[in-house]
């Protein structure tokens, strides 16, 4: 029970309206493409590094909407499965990159077990968070001058440990 309470909170911003049978908030990680597109709810959006992503078509509100819009919501596949949920974002001038995490962190901090790494990437700034359900990693990226978003979680069992740090979006 104690895992199906964690994996409610697990894609940060839940509040679902969601296509009849996906649940876009909470995908089934390890699933097939196939398994999940009866509905031709995902369209191919590009491959990279090994990892096909597919864009979510279908209906989905998130909390994230609140503090920012337009949102886009991908799903990364490694050899066909769920591996990774992204939405993708651009922050308004009036909302900081901090403010934004900060709201990010407080509807899932308790699950969160502690932050893995913070670093800079050129304009980007990163931050990962292991997650209480073993497997799952958050990460937010910000882009300081395009303020561009992102929020991710990668189900790491499908990467080995070397790849999924060095490169996992």
């Amino acid at each position: 029970m104690k895992k199906i309470i964690i994996i409610c909170f697990i894609l940060l911003l839940a509040v679902p309206a969601m296509a009849e049978d996906f649940n876009c908030q909470f995908p089934p990680y390890g699933k097939t493409v196939e398994q999940l597109n009866d509905k031709a709810l995902f369209s191919k959006h590009l491959e990279n590094g090994g990892i096909t992503y597919y864009k979510f078509n279908g209906e989905c509100t998130l909390q994230i909407e609140k503090m920012v819009s337009p949102v886009e919501q991908y799903y990364g596949f490694i050899d066909n499965k769920v591996y990774c949920n992204l939405i993708s974002f651009y922050l308004p001038e009036t909302l900081s990159i901090e403010e934004f995490e900060e709201f990010g962190l407080s509807l899932v901090e308790e699950y969160i077990v502690k932050p893995l790494k913070r670093y800079e990437e050129g304009d980007w700034r990163i931050t990962t968070y292991k997650y209480a359900l073993d497997g799952l990693v958050l990460k937010f990226k910000f882009n300081r001058k395009t303020r561009q978003g992102k929020v991710g979680w990668y189900y790491k069992p499908l990467k080995s440990k070397d790849d999924f740090l060095a490169s996992n979006e």
